[in-house]
């Protein structure tokens, strides 16, 4: 999400994206989101300042979540509380996700419907088909190739028309709490890298984004390493007595290489109302 055009960005979200590896949705849903009691209700209001048009835009997305802390279900709704969009997430009973739909309105096209479902190896428990669906059609599917381990090492997909489109391998790097997932065309051309932590209680794995972290381990500064631009993205937060951040306000500002932040401008703001 960082280093992007936020509101395009959560607008959107999230159909699948092709710069996202299939593997992604997998990896991305392991962590707790609280830092203490599990959540069960977070309100959101999203408020972009410095929109092209001039006028703030603003729109509120409202979680819920399951009695083990996982996200249940998300309604986006726009400034006039008409809802744009909401998801579902369905999970089996070692709380892995097996299941998430998300619905989003489209202009000229109404309401339009994916579909994401995980499925596991009745024996070994390991993670080995994942199926996307579009309007009730299957889109992609990926089929997952375990080692002796039984760690997810590569992954093959698939089009509507089950012919190969593309290839996913993934290196694990205990050493560094990293996870790097490699994804290539189906003729072997590299297509870009993905990282997540092996470990999600712990820090983040390194990126090629420069980042610097605060005492609650949440980025206080991104920029694009030697850059000539010197753009990058600077982080303030307000926390709740168990370290979960109530406001984030984002702002654009200039990087230079001694990590020096100039010309910062608030470009967002996120308030977070939490129940426990």
């Amino acid at each position: 999400m960082r280093l992007k055009p936020f509101l395009f960005f959560l607008l959107l979200l999230p159909l699948h994206s092709v710069s996202q590896p299939i593997l992604d949705i997998y990896f991305s849903n392991r962590g707790s989101e609280s830092r203490g009691p599990a959540f069960s209700k977070v309100e959101e209001i999203h408020e972009l300042l410095i929109p092209q048009s001039g006028i703030p835009s603003y729109f509120r997305v409202v979680k819920q979540y399951n009695s083990f802390g996982k996200i249940s279900s998300e309604k986006r709704y726009n400034k006039v509380g008409g809802i744009m969009g909401e998801s579902s997430w369905e999970y089996n009973a070692k709380g892995e996700l097996t299941r998430m739909v998300n619905r989003q309105f489209m202009n000229f096209k109404g309401w339009i419907t994916e579909q994401t479902q995980l499925t596991y190896n009745d024996t070994s428990g390991v993670l080995e088909e994942i199926t996307v669906l579009f309007e009730n059609q299957v889109k992609q599917r990926a089929q997952i190739t375990p080692d002796k381990d039984l760690k997810i090492t590569e992954v093959h997909i698939f089009d509507e028309k089950n012919v190969l489109i593309g290839r996913e391998r993934v290196v694990y790097l205990p050493q560094n709490n990293t996870i790097r997932v490699l994804s290539y065309k189906s003729n072997e051309q590299f297509i870009g890298a993905n990282t997540y932590p092996l470990d999600p209680k712990l820090p983040e794995p390194p990126s090629a984004i420069k980042r610097e972290f605060n005492s609650h381990g949440d980025v206080i500064l991104e920029a694009l390493p030697n850059s000539k631009m010197e753009q990058g993205y600077y982080y303030e937060y307000t926390y709740d007595s168990y370290g979960n951040w109530t406001e984030k306000l984002t702002y654009q500002c200039k990087v230079n290489k001694n990590n020096k932040v100039r010309d910062k401008k608030l470009e967002y703001k996120i308030k977070r109302n939490i129940t426990y």
